[in-house]
């Protein structure tokens, strides 16, 4: 069952991944790229909350650590990019928001299937 769970959680992100960023590709040209994109990026970050959720309360594992420790770890040096700097670079905090989102959402599908491995081993 436990198995099962996982499965449809990461069909469930995968495809909600994929079609933002499909989305994406089919409006390349619009005048509203950048909201488009945060927008998406914004209900991939809540679903991903809402999954990590799922997968905490379903199985153990140490990927789980290194997931909620590097979402913390990025919010802090965004937080010191943006309070530090005197005037803080709106473009380089979008950029540096944007990549995190990101690589954010690859690794959490990437452990997604290393979690499904090895629960099925």
């Amino acid at each position: 069952m436990k198995l099962n769970i996982l499965k449809g959680e990461l069909i469930f992100q995968t495809l909600l991944s994929l079609g933002s960023f499909i989305y994406l590709l089919i409006n390349y040209n619009a005048s509203n790229q950048a909201s488009d994109f945060f927008i998406a990026l914004f209900f991939i970050g809540v679903s991903n909350l809402l999954g990590f959720l799922v997968r905490i309360s379903t199985v153990s594992s140490k990927f789980h650590r290194y997931y909620f420790f590097g979402v913390i770890l990025f919010f802090i040096t965004l937080y010191l990019a943006t309070s530090v700097t005197i005037n803080s670079n709106v473009e380089f905090v979008m950029y540096f928001m944007g990549i995190g989102g990101i690589l954010f959402n690859i690794y959490y599908l990437l452990y997604g299937f290393c979690i499904i491995k090895n629960y099925s081993d």
